[in-house]
């Protein structure tokens, strides 16, 4: 992976954050020069919200060759209604790799007229259209929205529950003792890790021999911790950062991008602290991220 971030900014939430800021973050600063940094303003192009026209499709292609950005980098694309962008984004990846999604939607509905680009579809959109892609592993996704796909489309991606990579005994057991998780030969709760390299000794990554993209919708935490504008998971915060590091500990990871903010607008929230509690999240996976790259 390059050290390159870009910011596409759909809905302009971009601008009431700091975390990519080199005048008021430390983390950003260690990219190096600007040419590392694109923010692009997307809020102009139409067809964009949810579905991505063919319009809007050719313009951001565009975007994205005049800024020469590719799928080897770290890629913020706003809320979660733009979560096709990582289809797009896969055009360029020209090597066989897995997918890899965290998400409380398993993004695989099959369109409901012609071959549109969807939030709701972007998956099935890049199995159809990428040949590329060897398999698919969608980390959190809701069981029953699992469970309401065509037989032949749940079939073509692997399904993990938070409790299939991260051990912790509630998940299990609902907090009973009556049984044991046991990782790497050791018996393990991780009920009171809050510390993410603790929490790294209770993740079990999924099994794939091939380079892996990382596509992360923060709808995937529970809103206890972050508010995003799609109904949410139960993931916490900290055991999805710790399970992105120990991909990078373990698989070749050739790309990362991250959605799920609040929408400006969003009713029945504060908006102002939803947008502070993203902002401190991006920064925080933004800047682990970047230590990996480091030591590569």
């Amino acid at each position: 992976m390059k050290k390159k971030v870009s910011i596409f900014n759909f809905t302009n939430v971009y601008n009431k954050e700091s975390f990519y800021r080199d005048d008021k973050s430390s983390i950003c600063s260690s990219i190096g020069n600007a040419t590392c940094l694109n923010v692009i303003d997307c809020s102009k192009i139409s067809g964009t919200n949810c579905m991505c026209d063919d319009g809007a499709m050719s313009e951001i292609r565009s975007i994205i060759r005049e800024h020469e950005i590719g799928a080897d980098e770290i890629h913020f694309i706003d809320n979660g209604n733009y979560h096709y962008m990582s289809a797009i984004m896969l055009e360029q990846v020209k090597e066989p790799f897995s997918l890899v999604v965290f998400d409380h939607h398993p993004d695989m509905q099959p369109p409901m007229f012609g071959d549109i680009l969807s939030c709701g579809g972007w998956v099935l959109y890049a199995l159809e259209n990428n040949p590329n892609i060897r398999d698919v592993h969608i980390i959190g996704a809701d069981r029953k929205l699992i469970d309401e796909l065509p037989d032949d489309v749940r079939e073509r991606a692997h399904f993990y529950d938070a409790y299939d990579v991260i051990c912790r005994r509630d998940y299990y057991f609902n907090g009973s003792d009556e049984h044991e998780k046991r990782v790497d030969g050791e018996s393990a709760s991780c009920n009171d890790y809050d510390d993410i390299d603790d929490l790294k000794k209770c993740v079990i990554l999924p099994k794939t021999q091939f380079p892996v993209y990382i596509s992360v919708d923060k709808d995937v935490v529970t809103p206890d911790e972050i508010t995003t504008n799609w109904d949410q998971g139960e993931m916490r915060a900290s055991e999805l950062l710790a399970t992105i590091d120990r991909f990078f500990d373990e698989r070749k990871v050739i790309g990362v991008d991250i959605c799920g903010e609040c929408a400006p607008e969003q009713e029945g929230i504060n908006v102002d602290e939803a947008i502070a509690g993203n902002d401190a999240f991006n920064g925080g996976i933004l800047g682990r991220v970047l230590d990996h790259l480091d030591t590569v």
